[in-house]
């Protein structure tokens, strides 16, 4: 599990898409027989991706047209990638190496693959001349579909969907706030039934503000207190740090 959330996290940072911010949905590639195992660990697991939903399948190849095509088979937010190996087409290609590039670079990669896992080749043609390339001619790899990244560490991989829901990304970044500042509470010593005057959250960035300031009631009545304060009335300030960005919050 451990593993699952730390290859999830490194798909959220080539998305650029920070942890607190919730996601609609994850796909976890694993190894046969390790999908009844983290299943079990699901409530925990759909915590620690902060995702509304995943689900766990199991694969068993590990790269090149095999993994693409159980990928396809599977139904996986994967598309194919495919380079030709230029050393091995060599002999095949002669004088006609420049054209055949450019009738490759013309050509869809699902096209490449379909023909490779139907007929075990992919047939060009040049001018008058057909080229007939076979699976060893082709590095065949694959990317996460539009609306979805990936990450690949050994035998895992994860797909994490990138389009944003915000009002999923306001009710993470309450909760999160909410947390902080209910700690800040009982660090200080308040009782926990008190209500209190003011929370005051400083030097949020501009897009999280305006999601804050949205929900700020809802902020106001999990921290107990009567008004969430924006503009720096607080006193005593504690600084903090949600994803890497500093902040400054106080409770009174």
């Amino acid at each position: 599990m451990k593993e699952s959330v730390s290859v999830a996290a490194a798909a959220r940072m080539k998305a650029k898409l920070k942890r607190r911010w919730p996601l609609t949905e994850a796909v976890i590639c694993v190894k046969k027989s390790q999908k009844a195992k983290l299943e079990k660990l699901s409530e925990l697991l759909s915590s620690q991706l902060n995702v509304e939903s995943f689900r766990v399948v199991e694969i068993e190849n590990q790269s090149g047209l095999e993994l693409v095509a159980e990928m396809q088979k599977l139904g996986l937010p994967a598309k194919p990638i495919v380079d030709l190996e230029r050393k091995k087409i060599g002999p095949k290609a002669k004088q006609h190496m420049s054209s055949l590039v450019s009738s490759f670079s013309a050509t869809a990669p699902e096209e490449i693959v379909r023909n490779l896992l139907k007929d075990g080749t992919h047939t060009f043609v040049v001018g008058e001349t057909k080229i007939i390339l076979d699976k060893d001619d082709f590095a065949v790899s694959f990317d996460a579909k539009d609306g979805y990244a990936y990450a690949q560490r050994d035998s895992f991989v994860v797909f994490i969907s990138t389009k944003r829901n915000r009002e999923m990304m306001a009710r993470g970044l309450v909760k999160d706030l909410a947390r902080r500042l209910q700690t800040l509470r009982k660090e200080r010593g308040y009782n926990p039934t008190d209500v209190l005057q003011t929370a005051s959250i400083l030097e949020l960035d501009s897009e999280s503000l305006e999601m804050v300031k949205e929900k700020s009631d809802e902020l106001a009545f999990l921290v107990r207190v009567r008004r969430v304060d924006f503009e720096g009335i607080g006193t005593n300030y504690k600084d903090d740090d949600i994803d890497g960005q500093k902040i400054r919050i106080s409770v009174e």
